[in-house]
C-alpha cells in the first residue's frame, strides 16, 4: 500500500538529494572504527538469517468484479456494461508471532478480501486461513496449520513506546516478489498521525527501503525484535523516496491479541465529539497560535468524559502527560489507554488552564459513539456533524469535498436528510452511510433550503 503525494520540487532537484543520501550515509558511519563496523554488519547479518524462518511472502487470491462491454446486450437491450467477475492476485508481507500455534500477522489491505491464502517461509510452502482482521488499524491476522516444529520461529515484540529517533531499523518482506529482502535505516521520526491511511494512526516513519509488497512486514530494531509492522509509503512515484510509515509493535500486538479471541474489537472511548482548532476558533476563543490542542464540540452524559467534569468549548491541551497535537493523535491515544486507570487531562477552559482526571470504563461503549461519527461522515461526504443544543451543525466542511460543491456551509443545520426528520447526528449518519443519493433540507440563517448530494 502506498499513499502518493506531489511536491513541487521538479524531478533534478530530487535527483540531487537522492545523489546526497549515500554520501549522508558515509559521512554517518565515517566516525566508526573497522572493528565498529564488522560488528554492525555481523549483527545485520544474524538478524537477516534469523529471520528467515520468521518472515513470510503472502499471496492471495480474490474475485474481482468488472463490468465488461458486450456488443450484443448494447445492440439488444441497451446495457453497454455487463458485470462479470474474474480471479486475481496479490502479494505482501508478514511475520509469525507464534510459533506454536502458527499465527502470522500481517496487513489487513494484504488479507481482507482473500478467498485463498498461500504462505511462505523459508522456501516452504504453506496454505492459511484468515483469522481476522481490524481495517481501523489495517491489522489481520491468518494462521498456517501443518508445519512441523522448528519450520518456523517467531519474532519477539519490543515495547515500541521506549525507541527512539535515530535508533537503527531493519525492514525485512516481500517488495514486487522478492522473498526475505533486507533494507536498513533508522527511525526517521515516531507518532505520525493525520496521514490518512488508517482511522488509528501512530505511525513510526523510517527511511528503510519499503515498496509495495513490503506491506505486513517487520521493522525490527538491532537486536532483531519487532519495533513496527511496515504499512504504508509516501511517494511520488509508487516506490521508495525515503519515507516508510510502520504501524507500532504495541498496537500490534494488541489488536492480534485480541483478534486470537475471535471476539468484537474493544476500543476506550470518553464519550466526547472533537474537532481540530482552525483560525476562526482561535480567533473566537482568544487562543493564541502556540498552543496545541482539540476543542470539545460535545460531551455525552454519563460518559467518562462526564464524569472527569469535562465540558462543551473545552480544549484539551495534554493527555497523559503528552500534548495533544491533532484529532487523530488525541482519539489513537485514548483508544489504547488502559481502563479503570486515572488519566490527567490538562485543558483551557474559559482562558484559564485547568487539570481533570479521566477513568476510561470498560462498560463504556457505545453502539455509534461520536468520534466514529466523525470519521464516518468526514470519509463519505467531506462534512463532520455535531449534536449542539438539539440541532444537528455542521462544524466543518472539506476543502474539494462533495459537501462543499453542493453548497454546504460551516454553521448550517442539518434538519432532514431524504425528507426525514433527523435530531442527532447518529442518526444523520445512519441515512448517510446507507443512501447514495441524499437530498439535505438545511437551515441557514433562519432560513431552509435544500440541497442534493450524488456518491
Amino acid at each position: 500500500m502506498f499513499i502518493e503525494r506531489f511536491f513541487v520540487e521538479d524531478d533534478m532537484k530530487n535527483l540531487i538529494k537522492f545523489m546526497f543520501l549515500p554520501l549522508f550515509l558515509l559521512f554517518s558511519f565515517a566516525g566508526m572504527s573497522a572493528s565498529d563496523m564488522h560488528g554492525l554488519e555481523d549483527e545485520l547479518i544474524k538478524i537477516s538469517e534469523k529471520a528467515k524462518k520468521s518472515v513470510a511472502s503472502i499471496k492471495v487470491e480474490i474475485t474481482e468484479q468488472q463490468r465488461m462491454r458486450d456488443p450484443f446486450f448494447d445492440f439488444f437491450f441497451g446495457n453497454p456494461m455487463q458485470p462479470r467477475s474474474r480471479k486475481s492476485q496479490a502479494q505482501g508481507s508478514g511475520f509469525v508471532i507464534d510459533d506454536k500455534e502458527g499465527f502470522i500477522v500481517t496487513n489487513n489491505h494484504v488479507v481482507q478480501k482473500a478467498e485463498k491464502i498461500e504462505v511462505m517461509i523459508d522456501g516452504r510452502t504453506f496454505s492459511a486461513k484468515l483469522i481476522g482482521t481490524d481495517p481501523h488499524t489495517d491489522v489481520g491476522l491468518i494462521k498456517i496449520e501443518e508445519f512441523k516444529k522448528g519450520e518456523i520461529q517467531e519474532l519477539k515484540f519490543a515495547d515500541s513506546d521506549k525507541i527512539k529517533v535515530g535508533s537503527f531499523a531493519i525492514a525485512i518482506g516481500n517488495p514486487f516478489g522478492l522473498s526475505n529482502s533486507v533494507t536498513f535505516g533508522i527511525v526517521s521520526a515516531k507518532g505520525r498521525s493525520g496521514m490518512r491511511v488508517t482511522d488509528y494512526e501512530d505511525f513510526i516513519q523510517t527511511d528503510a527501503a519499503i515498496n509495495p509488497g513490503n506491506s505486513g512486514g517487520p521493522l525490527l530494531n538491532i537486536e532483531g525484535e519487532v519495533i513496527g509492522m511496515n504499512t504504508a509509503i509516501l511517494s511520488q512515484s509508487g516506490g521508495y523516496m525515503g519515507i516508510g510509515l510502520a504501524v507500532p509493535a504495541n498496537m500490534v500486538k494488541d489488536i492480534t491479541q485480541q483478534l486470537k479471541t475471535g471476539k468484537k474489537i474493544q476500543r476506550a472511548m470518553m464519550g466526547i465529539v472533537i474537532q481540530e482548532l482552525n483560525d476562526d476558533l482561535r480567533s473566537y476563543f482568544e487562543i493564541d497560535k502556540s498552543v496545541n490542542g482539540i476543542l470539545v464540540s460535545s460531551v455525552e452524559a454519563k460518559s467518562p468524559a462526564a464524569k472527569a467534569g469535562l465540558q462543551q468549548y473545552d480544549l484539551i491541551t495534554k493527555f497523559d502527560g503528552k500534548e495533544v497535537e491533532n484529532v487523530s493523535q488525541f482519539r489513537t491515544a485514548v483508544a489504547f489507554s488502559p481502563y479503570g486507570k486515572k488519566i490527567p487531562l490538562e485543558i483551557i477552559r474559559n482562558g484559564k488552564p485547568m487539570k481533570l482526571e479521566v477513568v476510561l470504563d470498560k462498560d463504556y461503549q457505545l453502539s455509534e459513539s461520536p468520534q466514529e461519527i466523525d470519521q464516518k461522515v468526514m470519509d463519505e461526504i467531506g462534512i463532520t456533524l455535531t449534536d449542539n443544543k438539539g440541532k444537528i451543525t455542521v462544524s466543518n466542511v472539506e476543502q474539494g469535498s462533495l459537501a462543499q460543491s453542493a453548497g454546504i456551509m460551516q454553521g448550517d443545520v442539518i434538519v432532514a436528510i431524504n425528507k426525514r426528520r433527523v435530531k442527532t447526528a447518529a442518526e444523520a449518519n445512519k441515512i448517510i452511510n446507507s443512501a447514495k443519493k441524499l437530498l439535505f433540507t438545511i437551515n441557514r440563517n433562519g432560513r431552509d433550503f435544500i440541497v442534493v448530494i450524488n456518491r
